[in-house]
């Protein structure tokens, strides 16, 4: 099965976050561009479109690992306009903004390694075309 790493962090990236000064909360804003259809490598996924199969990660998210994570979703939404920037280009075009806040880096990376949460990422990377995580 072909993944697509390009929509997740580098070694070095997990890195710097894990060892970043401070334990408080961090917030995630998650810039989303969904594919038309859904990419699925494997068998036995209805076909969908790359907004569905998120949801099912979505939904894997919130089922399977919300008690390790502990995530408050804060906003989620379309988005409406570009307000500054250069509309139609690939650094403005989103689909949707995700805003999650965990109570430390270590839920975040704890839900990372959690086995249910690496299940459901086949549903992300069959749904997204790219995206931007900014940890904040």
């Amino acid at each position: 099965m072909f993944i697509d790493r390009s929509i997740d962090p580098t070694a070095d990236q997990v890195r710097a976050l894990r060892d970043a000064a401070g334990d408080g909360p961090i917030t995630m804003v998650n810039l989303l561009k969904f594919r038309r259809e859904a990419h699925y490598d494997e068998a036995g996924e209805p076909p969908c479109t790359g907004r569905e199969a998120y949801a099912r990660y979505q939904q894997a998210f919130v089922a399977d690992v919300q008690a390790v994570s502990r995530a408050t979703v804060l906003f989620q939404g379309g988005v409406g306009q570009v307000f500054i920037g250069r509309p139609g280009t690939a650094e403005t075009d989103w689909d949707e903004v995700l805003i999650v806040r965990y109570p430390s880096r270590a839920h975040f990376l704890a839900m990372m390694a959690d086995p249910g949460y690496r299940a459901a990422l086949r549903h992300r990377y069959a749904g997204l075309e790219r995206t931007v995580l900014l940890q904040c």
